[in-house]
């Protein structure tokens, strides 16, 4: 399913462990307690995407675009995180999300963060 356009489809509880998304547009896509774990989701576009309660522990989303994206509640341990462009993410609640994954990632003052971490210095543009 690599480079698929899924633009707002509604994937609500989908078990796509260990898909490869790469490249996928999946905008404003209902996610929510989906099962990502281990999916190759690299440079795939999930602005705005609902993924609150998603699993994505161990997923990779290198270079994808989460802008605006609500994450909460969703399982991040172990996710690949590095040059992801979290801008406006609503990351607070998530589980397993750590301050090396955010360093890798891109934040904006917008980004809602769980307790305890913090926006990388170099997040701003």
């Amino acid at each position: 399913m690599a480079n698929a356009v899924l633009r707002s489809a509604k994937l609500c509880e989908a078990d796509m462990s260990g898909a490869q998304l790469d490249g996928a547009v999946l905008t404003r896509a209902d996610l929510r307690r989906a099962n990502l774990r281990g999916a190759g989701v690299r440079g795939a576009l999930l602005d705005g995407a609902e993924l609150r309660d998603a699993r994505l522990g161990g997923a990779f989303l290198v270079g994808a675009a989460l802008r605006g994206s609500d994450l909460r509640g969703a399982y991040l341990r172990l996710a690949k995180l590095d040059k992801a462009d979290l801008s406006d993410a609503k990351l607070d609640k998530t589980k397993g999300l750590t301050q090396a994954q955010l360093d890798r990632a891109h934040c904006s003052s917008g980004t809602s963060l769980p307790d305890g971490l913090s926006r990388a210095e170099h997040a701003e543009r």
